[in-house]
């Protein structure tokens, strides 16, 4: 889910992927008082971002508050494979949140706002190597070391590397996926 608010029109739009399920949200906010707008958007697709950008701009010229909710997360007995899950997880909470800010980010006007939201399971106790830990932890590190580890990652899981000294666990995946971009 993204909600993005321009301040001069006030107005709130939720965006979601499942057209079907977004609306509904936007009539059960209706029902409390509030007068959302939906428009659709799939992160995973980049003309559906490029339209969304486009539209704002279009229409309200820039974003005041810019909330990153978008997700996804496979029950602890998913029966996917590791690196599968690994690999979908990454991509969606990692790089195509950050293909959505690369193309919103320029939107944003003077003393906008972006909050990314995130669940306990992004916490950075979840990975047991403190070396992994660290280096997660390090503001100095680059956008582009950061897309690397990732990458690093997801590499590691497809040759089934999931614990020991790596400190990759089953939830890691959502934990660094979700903190860091």
């Amino acid at each position: 889910m993204y909600i993005f608010f321009t301040s001069f029109f006030y107005l709130k739009y939720f965006k979601a992927r499942d057209e079907e399920r977004g609306k509904a949200a936007v009539e059960n906010l209706k029902t409390e008082g509030l007068n959302p707008k939906f428009h659709l958007l799939d992160i995973s697709d980049e003309n559906s971002i490029k339209t969304l950008a486009s539209f704002l701009k279009n229409e309200y010229g820039g974003l005041d508050v810019l909330v990153n909710n978008a997700a996804i997360a496979y029950k602890m007995a998913d029966p996917a494979p590791f690196s599968e899950q690994a690999e979908k997880t990454i991509q969606v909470n990692f790089f195509d949140t950050l293909n959505v800010c690369r193309h919103l980010f320029p939107l944003l006007r003077p003393h906008a706002r972006v909050v990314n939201v995130s669940s306990s399971a992004g916490e950075l106790s979840y990975i047991s190597s403190k070396d992994l830990q660290l280096l997660f932890a390090n503001e100095a590190l680059s956008e582009d070391e950061l897309c690397g580890l990732m990458k690093q990652f997801v590499d590691d899981a497809k040759l089934g590397v999931q614990k020991g000294k790596k400190g990759l666990g089953k939830c890691v995946f959502y934990c660094i996926s979700k903190d860091w971009y």
